[in-house]
Parts: structure tokens; C-alpha cells; sequence
């Protein structure tokens, strides 16, 4: 038997990952769009479950997350650290040194500080997450962009990895917790 669990962002997504973790693989994801959608599922009962990141090692407090649990009357069932690798990740014909565009999530862009300071000609774009992101890059077949995110999310989209490890910490995580109403 599954369950449902809602979480921010698409198949590929740390969240995701964290969400099969906490259930062995029995369930059945909710891809939300962003954190508040993802609380919001629990609230109106179209999830049992949400899955979402509330702590990073690098920058700390993941505050819009951690404001929306504040304001919601949700309860706590559960937390665990997933590691964190950001691979950065490109079409099959992308090539580091041709790339223009860089696209994630705002918290991994953050986590990859150190990488942008040494390729300061990339231009960040915020995506919605960083699986969505990848697939994004591979959706429109443009080699000088890429994106930041897991090596299974370059996997599951067929993403060429550019440059493993580039978080600014090798050791980084986050920390997820399961909510349920």
C-alpha cells in the first residue's frame, strides 16, 4: 500500500529522494511547484504526507520553508539528512567552457557560491527546483545552458554531468522532515 506525499519540486528532486527514503519506496510523490502548494496539500488533504527541507549546512535555515511551517498547524513525523552533491549538468552537446546560463533552485545557486565566483561570465537563473531545472536545460536542447542539480536528476532527464561536487562544502546536506495534518 502507498501513500501519498506531497513535495516541492519533480521526480529527481532532493524532496523526492527524501520522500522514497522515508517510506521505502511505497509512495506516491505530489509535485508541487513550490513550498507554500506543497503545506497547502497536507492542509486540504490532497496528500497525507509532505516532505520538505527546512535546514542546509551551507546557508543555514531554508526561510521560506521554515515561515510556512511556522504559520501552518502541521505536525513533525519524522526528519532525516540527505547528502547533498550538486553536479552541474548540460545537454549531451553541452561544454563547460561554452556555457552562458546556469538555472536551479535559489538554495543550491547559494550552496555553489565558491563555483560561481570562479566562473563569474555564468548568469544564475532561479528555477523552481533543481530536478525541474535539468529538466528544463534537456527540454530545450540549448548547450550553452545547464543547471545545477542531483546525478540522479541528470540521469533520469539523460543530462551530460559537466562538473561533479560543486557545492561550496564537499560534506554538504539537508535536512528534511515529514509533516502530516
Amino acid at each position: 500500500m502507498s501513500v501519498s506525499v506531497a513535495v516541492q519540486g519533480v521526480r529527481g528532486s532532493y524532496s523526492e529522494e527524501a520522500a522514497l527514503r522515508f517510506f521505502d519506496r511505497r509512495v506516491r510523490i505530489l509535485e508541487c511547484r513550490d513550498f507554500e502548494e506543497t503545506f497547502s496539500a497536507v492542509v486540504s488533504k490532497r496528500s497525507q504526507y509532505a516532505v520538505v527541507p527546512l535546514k542546509n549546512k551551507i546557508v543555514g535555515e531554508i526561510e521560506t520553508a521554515a515561515r510556512l511551517f511556522l504559520q501552518a498547524t502541521l505536525r513533525i513525523r519524522g526528519e532525516l539528512e540527505i547528502d547533498v552533491k550538486h553536479v552541474l549538468a548540460g545537454t549531451p552537446e553541452a561544454r563547460l567552457e561554452d556555457l552562458k546560463t546556469v538555472r536551479s533552485h535559489i538554495e543550491a545557486l547559494k550552496q555553489c557560491r565558491g563555483f560561481f565566483a570562479a566562473h563569474q561570465n555564468l548568469l544564475q537563473i532561479a528555477g523552481a527546483d533543481t530536478a525541474s531545472s535539468i529538466r528544463r536545460v534537456i527540454e530545450d536542447g540549448i548547450p550553452e545552458n545547464a543547471a545545477i542539480c542531483s546525478a540522479r536528476a541528470a540521469q533520469i532527464y539523460g543530462a551530460k554531468v559537466l562538473r561533479e561536487d560543486i557545492a561550496d562544502c564537499k560534506d554538504n546536506w539537508t535536512r528534511f522532515y515529514l509533516f502530516e495534518n
